[in-house]
């Protein structure tokens, strides 16, 4: 019996076609078009970026209403969430002023310290030092049973910021 190799080799061409091909259709059309979908039609939410990985959903998003800013952020969580069955959520807040970036940095160490000693209650007069000391036009904090969301505001620009409450604690061995 005489094995032709190239009809095995055009169905398996064909198969990977298919497959791949039905999979990558599955995912921009039935995941990631409905999920920009509704992440756009909030209101004062730009999407930005949508990438879905095998392991986890990035979003890059640039949000213009500091006040719903905590309750906008949950909910992409939960419309990522929902349209990609439970994969983890990386939200990139898209916060492009250099300056703002720069004091924050400066001056997150206090609310780091804050966070880990559980005096959440101190945040809000580290922003007003912030606000103060740097002539901030606005500075917002709002706490959760997830996260503190931070907003700062020089007159021009907002920078946003959300810290987890709870870090994830890795053990070797």
């Amino acid at each position: 019996m005489k094995v032709r190799t190239f009809p095995i080799f055009l169905s398996v061409v064909i198969s990977s076609i298919l497959l791949f091909g039905g999979w990558f259709v599955y995912q921009s059309q039935f995941v990631k078009k409905p999920i920009a979908t509704q992440i756009s039609a909030i209101k004062g939410i730009k999407l930005n970026d949508l990438t879905i990985g095998r392991d986890a959903v990035g979003v890059n998003v640039s949000f213009s209403d500091p006040n719903g800013f905590a309750d906008k952020y949950k909910q992409i969580q939960k419309i990522v969430a929902d349209k990609t069955n439970g994969k983890p959520v990386k939200i990139e807040l898209n916060s492009p002023d250099a300056m703002l970036k720069k004091i924050w940095e400066q001056n997150s160490f206090a609310i780091s310290e804050a966070m880990d000693l559980h005096t959440y209650s101190k945040i809000p007069f580290v922003l007003e030092n912030m606000k103060n000391k740097y002539h901030l036009a606005n500075v917002y904090s709002q706490m959760d049973d997830q996260n503190i969301y931070i907003y700062l505001n020089d007159g021009k620009s907002p920078y946003y910021a959300v810290l987890p409450r709870y870090k994830e604690v890795n053990r070797i061995g």
